[in-house]
């Protein structure tokens, strides 16, 4: 059962680490509204693989460590979930609100030309996207090392 599920985690993150990696890539080559628009567009189409593999790692990794209960008192399991919980808050909370921001900025806007609210908007997305690919590298590193 531990190996099936060790399985399911470990798909889990990389879907959600996917997305994690995608936003800034798709997002830093935008240089017009129609291109912003479309990069936006697509960003909510891909919030369901942060979601939906987020979901399922919080919940396999909360199931290997029943499984496992010594974890529960080990420092990098621990800090690893609050690590995920920073990551789930900046992916699920945070970015949609500024994607939503992004997007109706863009409506107002006549022309091809980024406005600057936009770009205000989207370099506080950048952050915490910056921050959210930090997480992610910690907490991979937390769970491969295990250094304490």
């Amino acid at each position: 059962m531990y190996t099936y599920l060790l399985f399911i985690h470990i798909i889990s993150a990389v879907t959600a680490i996917c997305a994690v990696i995608g936003y800034p890539l798709i997002m830093s080559s935008v240089r017009t509204a129609g291109q912003a628009r479309f990069g936006l567009a697509l960003l909510e189409k891909m919030a369901i693989l942060p979601k939906a593999g987020g979901t399922l790692l919080l919940l396999t990794g909360l199931a290997l460590g029943f499984l496992q209960t010594y974890l529960f008192h080990q420092m990098w399991y621990v800090v690893s979930i609050a690590i995920f919980f920073v990551i789930l808050v900046i992916l699920a909370i945070l970015l949609p609100s500024g994607i939503k921001e992004q997007l109706a900025l863009l409506q107002q806007t006549q022309g091809e030309a980024l406005p600057d609210e936009y770009r205000r908007s989207r370099r506080r997305s950048a952050w915490l996207e910056g921050i959210a690919n930090l997480a992610v590298f910690i907490s991979i590193l937390l769970m491969v090392f295990k250094p304490f």
